[in-house]
């Protein structure tokens, strides 16, 4: 950076970053080589931990509260566009007083919280009637973090299951889902033999938006414009799902707690694996036909990294999969070779074309699964692949 002529670092959502100690340490190192050719932008929301850290490198005169009235003036122009755009709100278009009251409460409730404006846009256009409506805009939850408990609550309890495991999913996915693959991901309970119910499957997929309203959003997949993925609607609903404030509110059932939730989805991504027990070659509409299965080969062993369990907690599940017997550790395999991550399925693979659990195991670093295959006498030379 001292060779250059001038060098510009921008940090955009420092809030966002899970490492945020040591990245305070790094910015204040930068601040203390004193480069004037050095220069930073970072932007964030509000938080404490992050403004203790900034007062000792940012001279006050240069930090800049995005709250303000530009920021309100951006929200008043969403919200008047989706009052004339949405059909869920344009029922009220008729009316320009009424419009005018929902503008008036939407400004003086968001205080700069685009979010919050959003969140209460889509909950009111659900409702059918000026007394409805009336009522929601008495009642405008104050903070993001209300809202957010407004909508948990409000989501039917025969939906609960399905959404906790939408929410999940979505929160704790190692890539991003189709549409398609989150209307499976609710017809898999780990409670039961078999997990996958085919029955559960969602026959609308997009019916996950009503499941999880506001919550979830459907858009575009970046390498392929013809597939949409499911997503958190915005970083604050994980943000708000994992932590400490949920518990003290009315959703505190939603709670997430990251370990468990990989543990939860590596659980299910194997008992789907569980389910292909034929030993002859697989057909090609099969993936077609079970829209979780690549996912589920590709990325079970990650999430058991990432749930960081014990041997006790290993479950009979994984180690039924990991077993030359079981057809389902040959189909994994024909979905997935660790070996050749890039390689796409090949669906025509025998038992001869490949290794051991024990070898597959090793090189996913597994490591507790390793322990419990040699404490059952796993052969550390047996050739295979």
């Amino acid at each position: 950076m001292q060779k250059a002529s001038q060098v510009y670092i921008l940090l955009d959502a420092l809030d966002e970053c899970a490492q945020r100690a040591e990245l305070m340490e790094v910015l204040r190192t930068i601040a203390g080589w004193q480069l004037r050719n050095v220069h930073m932008i970072m932007t964030s929301r509000k938080e404490r931990d992050i403004e203790n850290s900034l007062e000792q490198i940012v001279d006050p005169r240069n930090s800049i509260c995005l709250q303000s009235d530009v920021v309100d003036k951006d929200i008043q122009q969403y919200v008047r566009e989706r009052l004339s755009s949405d059909n869920a709100l344009n029922k009220w278009s008729k009316d320009t007083a009424l419009q005018h009251e929902i503008e008036t409460a939407l400004m003086k409730g968001s205080k700069g919280m685009f979010r919050w404006a959003v969140c209460q846009l889509d909950t009111l256009g659900k409702c059918r009637n000026r007394a409805m409506l009336r009522k929601s805009l008495a009642s405008l939850p104050p903070t993001l973090d209300k809202t957010y408990d407004r909508i948990l609550c409000a989501i039917a309890e025969e939906d609960f299951d399905y959404a906790i495991r939408i929410l999940q999913w979505l929160a704790f996915s190692d890539r991003p889902l189709s549409v398609e693959e989150v209307a499976e991901v609710i017809a898999i309970d780990g409670t039961r033999d078999p997990a996958f119910d085919r029955d559960e499957v969602l026959e609308d997929p997009s019916e996950a938006l009503d499941i999880c309203f506001s919550l979830i959003s459907i858009r575009g997949a970046g390498d392929d414009s013809r597939k949409q993925v499911a997503v958190l609607a915005h970083y604050s609903v994980k943000e708000y799902l994992v932590s400490d404030r949920i518990q003290n509110g009315q959703a505190a059932r939603y709670w997430m707690q990251d370990t468990a939730c990989h543990s939860m989805i590596s659980h299910a991504c194997v008992s789907y694996l569980i389910q292909f027990q034929q030993a002859e070659p697989i057909k090609g509409d099969m993936l077609t036909s079970f829209k979780l299965a690549q996912y589920s080969a590709r990325f079970w062993a990650s999430h058991v990294r990432w749930s960081k369990v014990g041997k006790s907690e290993i479950g009979q599940v994984v180690m039924d999969l990991l077993s030359m017997e079981n057809a389902a550790y040959l189909n994994w395999i024909r979905l997935y070779d660790p070996d050749r991550p890039w390689a796409e399925p090949y669906l025509k693979k025998s038992l001869r074309d490949i290794a051991t659990p024990l070898y597959y195991t090793a090189n996913l670093g597994l490591e507790t699964v390793v322990e419990i295959l040699l404490d059952k006498g796993a052969d550390v030379n047996a050739q295979g692949g």
